[in-house]
């Protein structure tokens, strides 16, 4: 990593997503002037957990900042939380969608761990796909090439972007058309929106047939490989199907975290069993003590 700063404060949120949104609003002036200094690229991906507390309480406002006020292209790098992590991630990953589904920003690659249950696998299989797709524009080819161009154009389209493979020996269409649905990522939405599809091909294929699954593209941009197939599709719905499970999963499970959270704060001890006691009068209603009260009452006699 060639450059690192810490945020002021920045010691752990606790999946607190607000204390994450403050600790941006205090150093933002600081922050913007180490990514001008040392980020000099027009674009920038902001990588970061939806599910926790830092990176998804800070990221949306921090990518929101960027955009408009540093004339950066900025996309984000996220992940979904799996079915079986705790409760609050889902809430914190919901939340952070609302707010990214609002920002103008370029594309969103949407990870998703319930793709592996080996999380290190899904971060081994994306940053291999991802230097495999910034790599499309160095295969040249008399038949085609995707130029720099595209390879912008890809990734500064707004919505989800995903990356999918398949080895020359499985290059048909079909098998293309499976790894839409077998991957790292987030399910692709059944509305068929997309902008843009990235192809560079090990071997002939009908691109109808991928069309018929994703819909309608304005526009594909063609290469050539020798050693494998690799489809990237661009300006994809976010995957509001599985967020909205999210929030069916987060609703259903609501009443039993509020009466847990409420339990904590009961006193259920309420009767008086010190018979031994020399005083047999009833106690009253306790009152609020002040500190040097209770400091007092806990103090060795």
């Amino acid at each position: 990593m060639k450059y690192k700063y810490h945020i002021k404060g920045g010691e752990g949120c606790n999946k607190d997503r607000n204390k994450a949104k403050e600790l941006v609003v205090e150093d933002f002036k600081q922050l913007a002037s180490e990514i001008s200094s040392k980020v000099p690229e027009e674009f920038i991906y902001v990588i970061f957990s939806s599910g926790g507390g830092t990176g998804s309480g800070a990221s949306p406002m921090l990518i929101d900042l960027l955009v408009q006020h540093m004339d950066k292209k900025v996309g984000a790098i996220t992940i979904i939380p799996g079915e079986n992590e705790p409760f609050k991630t889902h809430i914190n990953s919901y939340e952070c969608f609302r707010e990214l589904a609002d920002i103008e920003m370029a594309s969103t690659i949407v990870l998703d761990n319930n793709s592996f249950k080996n999380k290190m696998i899904i971060n081994q299989e994306f940053v291999k796909a991802f230097e495999e797709m910034m790599d499309m524009p160095t295969h040249t080819d008399v038949r085609g090439n995707i130029d720099k161009a595209e390879m912008k154009e890809l990734i500064e389209t707004r919505g989800m972007l995903t990356i999918n493979k398949v080895e020359k020996a499985e290059s048909t269409a079909a098998k293309l058309v499976e790894s839409f649905k077998k991957n790292i990522y987030a399910p692709i939405e059944a509305d068929k929106v997309i902008k843009y599809i990235g192809l560079l091909l090990a071997k002939p294929l009908e691109i109808t047939d991928i069309k018929k699954e994703v819909g309608n593209y304005l526009d594909v941009f063609q290469g050539h490989h020798s050693e494998y197939t690799l489809c990237v599709l661009a300006g994809l719905s976010l995957p509001f199907t599985r967020l909205q499970d999210i929030k069916e999963k987060v609703k259903e499970s609501q009443e039993d975290i509020k009466k847990n959270l409420k339990a904590t704060s009961v006193n259920k001890l309420n009767e008086e069993i010190d018979f031994l006691s020399s005083s047999s009068s009833a106690s009253n209603k306790q009152s609020k003590s002040n500190a040097n009260d209770i400091f007092a009452k806990y103090r060795k006699k």
